[in-house]
């Protein structure tokens, strides 16, 4: 693809590179989000739906022992994913494979990730009409790949007493429980995210775990994006690298 085609990002100040398309399936705050929630070690990890590759890169920079696999469905966002893990120096680290996750059984195996983690299309299409550019619809609508079905191939490839984490809409919350529940995969971590104090919850990270006995959901504090005067909080900044731990 022409250079003019694609932006070079940067995410944590500068310390990950990032392709991504000029125009179409641009990352959003949510894997900002998603790797902020899930603590390491990581281990072996899969990214469903990767997309040009931001998750995949937050856990890999986070802990440097994490390697995993990233699947993206379009080729094009895989292309990007691949250079920019190539630019990154994580080739050793991280597959990237294009193609169906639905129809990966075999390449991923059984039980053989200790953390699958999503943020996957999560937009229905009854509720909210798709982009006319494909590649975003695609990504952020349940055209190819819908909740019960991510769900299903991370109840497979996840070893007992691994995790499974995403983000979803927080009106779909009751909807995702009831998913990995079904699948066998407890919830035991969740947190609403608000965009600011005193607005509806905009999302809702979830992570469960593959067996085990179910001694209730444990709800953390909620998580505020913006501060009133539309700065991001001092939480937010420091998953995007902005601000030290603990600042």
């Amino acid at each position: 693809m022409a250079d003019d085609d694609i932006t070079a990002d940067a995410l944590l100040k500068g310390r990950v590179r990032l392709y991504q398309p000029a125009r179409g399936a641009r990352m959003s705050l949510d894997p900002i989000l998603l790797a902020g929630f899930v603590a390491p070690p990581y281990g072996r990890f899969l990214d469903i739906g990767c997309g040009t590759g931001p998750l995949s890169f937050l856990l890999l920079a986070t802990d440097p022992e994490a390697h995993g696999v990233g699947v993206e469905i379009q080729l094009r966002l895989a292309a990007l994913a691949r250079r920019g893990r190539n630019d990154n120096g994580w080739t050793e680290r991280l597959e990237i494979v294009e193609g169906d996750v639905r129809m990966m059984g075999a390449h991923l195996g059984d039980a053989s990730f200790d953390l699958v983690i999503t943020n996957p299309p999560y937009r229905t299409v009854e509720s909210s009409p798709p982009s006319p550019n494909r590649e975003r619809a695609l990504a952020f609508n349940e055209i190819a790949l819908r909740l019960k079905e991510w769900v299903e191939v991370a109840a497979r490839v996840v070893r007992p007493g691994g995790r499974v984490a995403a983000i979803m809409p927080a009106d779909r919350s009751s909807e995702v429980r009831r998913a990995l529940a079904a699948a066998g995969l407890r919830p035991f971590r969740t947190r609403l995210v608000h965009p600011r104090l005193g607005e509806p919850a905009s999302r809702i990270l979830i992570e469960a775990r593959k067996g085990g006995v179910d001694d209730g959901v444990l709800l953390f504090e909620t998580l505020i994006v913006h501060e009133p005067d539309g700065r991001f909080t001092p939480e937010i900044r420091r998953m995007l690298g902005e601000a030290a731990p603990g600042s």
